[in-house]
């Protein structure tokens, strides 16, 4: 499954130069059933959980929550509207 999630686990375990997702739940400090979750799409990384990854990776916040609302937001009509951005 290719979303924005995995893209982060892919780029961060990339970093570290980590081998397996087992390592990568270690350094994060989750369980490895965590991290197969998130790349299931059975659950989804929670905000904490991202900024943590985009600090690390040294990612725009705002990219960060535009990358991932896919993931998070199935109602296409509210992803839009985020996407949009807000109000003036």
């Amino acid at each position: 499954m290719t979303n924005y999630t995995n893209v982060l686990l892919d780029e961060l375990k990339t970093q570290l130069e980590l081998t397996s997702d087992y390592q990568l739940a270690k350094f994060l400090n989750v369980g490895a059933s965590r991290i197969s979750n998130y790349r299931n799409g059975r659950s989804v990384l929670d905000w904490e959980m991202a900024f943590k990854i985009a600090d690390l990776l040294k990612l725009d916040d705002q990219d960060v929550v535009y990358g991932l609302l896919e993931d998070k937001y199935k109602n296409p009509r509210l992803v839009n509207a985020l996407q949009a951005g807000a109000p003036a």
